[in-house]
């Protein structure tokens, strides 16, 4: 997936007008969505969270943290084999 894939995915799943800031990393990109300033002014950066489109498609929520940080932590699970985060798209299966 390229970065204008992932990008456009994001849109769709975040159901936004506003730009969607994609970083690539060894495992995929993470992205966050882009705020007017009249946006940050009302607050909806609190708990605006980060999240990762991995290398296998899987798309995972996480926390409001910086996205540079996000990438490291999750870096670091994929190493020993772990995907972290909530799965958001694909549906994760109820009955798992």
């Amino acid at each position: 997936m390229g970065r204008e894939q992932a990008r456009q995915l994001m849109t769709r799943l975040l159901g936004t007008d506003n730009p969607v800031a994609v970083f690539p990393f060894e495992f995929g990109w993470a992205a966050q969505e882009t705020l007017s300033p009249q946006q940050r002014a009302q607050g909806r950066q609190l708990g605006q969270g980060v999240f990762i489109i991995d290398q296998t498609g899987v798309v995972t929520a996480h926390p409001s943290l910086p996205p540079p940080l996000i990438m490291k932590r999750y870096a670091a699970a994929r190493r020993e084999g772990r995907i972290t985060g909530r799965q958001v798209w694909p549906a994760p299966d109820p009955a798992d």
